[in-house]
């Protein structure tokens, strides 16, 4: 049986088609689009300002029902991961991240359920790819954990796009639902906080190029090489190391915004001191920085995570040799709140 349009999935233009159609208003699209996006009231039953005859169309027409969300909490490292029941898939579920530090409030959310790339690290491979997620599912998943967040009294001020997933082999879903997150009546978080993460998929970033989109842009890098990058994220697609340097010289020229190269640290693998300085000669007079992600590591994988003074070692090299560097918390470890360590505990109990 088909699945049901989620009515996350329409976007202003829809609304308005759909509310013309059946005897509405302008206004009428404008009330809608505000009670889905910018309160997350997705049963038109709540929608007290709308007429009986449009709410029961939108009731009739589309799936209103929020999806069921379970959370799991880590109150020593202010992290909490939700794990959100796709409609369709078998009990297959997406995954996303409520992240709280400071005055920072993080949703990391998926664009995808399981991910093709299959980074050999990486618990969101390790099925293989179910689908791409709607535009629909990626902002339910936003929905989810703004309410969550606003439950802790907090408002959500970034968004990163690095959960399960490749964004870019998901391009029009992902980049409509950050439209609508980005949208001061949607989720009004400014581009400069809304982050792409991507492995470099070239026909991708070439339309984001094209396109001129005003969001942050996140490589994974993981290696100071290519040859040990292939085997780390064995995805033919992937751009070298070399093309992300290009692709991230050109995002600061078109958008003034400077691109992170994102590195997991995986102990006597790409973590050691020659790593490093290999590193800064591929890096050398790029601007942007390079996030250092210390590997949360999956039960059931044999990855390790290095020693904090060989972390500490490696960062310290980076600068010596001119570059920006950030050092990513441990956070969540206790909830499985890393890339699907929470999926593949609910599907593969044996794996986690």
């Amino acid at each position: 049986m088909e699945r049901r349009r989620r009515i996350t999935d329409l976007t202003r233009e829809e609304i308005a088609t759909f509310v013309a159609t059946h005897g509405g208003k302008p206004f009428h699209a404008a009330q809608i689009a505000r009670w889905v996006f910018g309160r997350g009231v997705t049963d038109p039953a709540g929608m007290t300002d709308l007429g009986r005859a449009l709410r029961d169309a939108l009731t009739q027409s589309f799936d209103v029902t929020p999806p069921a969300v379970t959370w799991n909490c880590d109150e020593a490292s202010t992290t909490e991961k939700a794990l959100l029941k796709l409609s369709d898939s078998g009990g297959d579920n997406v995954e996303a991240v409520l992240i709280m530090e400071g005055e920072r409030t993080t949703a990391c959310i998926s664009s995808q359920a399981g991910c093709p790339v299959a980074c050999v690290f990486c618990a969101s491979g390790a099925l293989g790819l179910k689908r791409n997620l709607t535009r629909g599912e990626i902002l339910d998943q936003f929905l989810a954990v703004r309410s969550r967040a606003e439950s802790h009294g907090r408002r959500v001020s970034n968004i990163v796009v690095m959960g399960m997933g490749e964004p870019l082999l998901n391009y029009e879903a992902v980049l409509s639902a950050l439209d609508t997150i980005h949208d001061p009546e949607g989720g009004g978080i400014g581009a400069r906080h809304i982050t792409i993460s991507t492995v470099g998929v070239a026909k991708g970033m070439q339309r984001l190029l094209e396109e001129g989109r005003p969001f942050t842009l996140a490589f994974s890098l993981h290696a100071p090489n290519d040859a040990l990058r292939a085997e780390l994220v064995p995805f033919k697609a992937a751009m070298s190391i070399d093309a992300m340097v290009a692709a991230a010289r050109a995002w600061l020229k078109d958008t003034g915004r400077e691109a992170t190269f994102e590195y997991v640290m995986l102990a006597g693998v790409n973590a050691e001191q020659e790593h490093a300085r290999e590193l800064v000669r591929r890096l050398k007079g790029v601007r942007g920085t390079v996030n250092l992600i210390p590997y949360n590591e999956n039960p059931g994988f044999t990855w390790r995570r290095p020693s904090p003074a060989a972390v500490d070692m490696f960062a310290e090299i980076l600068r010596a040799g001119g570059l920006k560097v950030s050092v990513r918390k441990r956070k969540g470890h206790r909830i499985l709140a890393a890339c699907g360590q929470l999926r593949l505990q609910a599907l593969n109990p044996g794996r986690v």
